[in-house]
């Protein structure tokens, strides 16, 4: 498929959220953009103008006038989409506490996703198991990138060697980065980057709790 480059951040972010709710249906259900948009608290209008973008790219007419759209069938289209149709292989650069609790975890990697490796600079971390995935050190991501496709890297190394991690992954290769660590990374145009920055979160919902108190 090709990629629209008009397609904005805040649309993928809201087909994300369309799949998820999917999910608590049944595959042969219907349910309306006017349905969808309640439980998220999004217009129909915009629900529609959304799947819009990407009817020209499948030939394919995701709702049905008077019925809405078929639960299967969305959440195969919304999984295309989103390259979920396939299987993505990721790697966790840093086995702390965090990379660590991703891996062992198996509720933060949903399908679609597979962890192929763990690699940390430490020493005393090197060797350890997760899941029976052995930590490596970051200088063999190289190794790994020539022998299997590695789409994601997520990166959980403290700030200080963040951006010498961030550097080393793009250097072998892999063009799409989440980082879980403070920094703002930089990265060149042609590499994907999101940022999950949990304190900047709780400053967010620090503030909102003030403003519900007066409701």
């Amino acid at each position: 498929m090709e990629r629209n480059n008009k397609i904005s951040k805040k649309i993928i972010e809201r087909l994300t959220k369309y799949l998820k709710c999917l999910g608590n249906f049944s595959p042969d259900d219907y349910i309306s953009s006017e349905e969808m948009g309640g439980l998220l608290g999004v217009t129909a209008a915009q629900i529609r103008k959304d799947f819009s973008n990407f009817i020209p790219a499948f030939q394919y007419n995701f709702g049905i006038r008077g019925k809405g759209y078929h639960v299967k069938s969305l959440t195969e289209a919304l999984s295309q989409i989103l390259g979920l149709h396939k299987e993505n292989n990721l790697i966790i650069v840093g086995a702390g506490n965090l990379g660590g609790a991703i891996l062992q975890e198996g509720g933060f990697i949903k399908d679609g996703f597979n962890i192929v490796g763990i690699f940390d600079i430490a020493k005393n971390k090197i060797g350890k198991e997760y899941r029976g995935i052995k930590v490596k050190s970051v200088y063999e991501i190289e190794n790994l990138v020539k022998d299997t496709e590695v789409d994601i890297a997520v990166i959980t190394e403290c700030n200080p060697i963040a951006q010498e991690m961030a550097d080393l992954v793009i250097n072998s290769g892999i063009k799409s980065i989440l980082n879980f660590t403070p920094m703002e990374l930089k990265v060149p145009k042609n590499v994907a980057i999101s940022h999950i920055d949990i304190n900047s979160k709780l400053q967010e919902l620090n503030y909102w709790k003030e403003k519900v108190k007066n409701i």
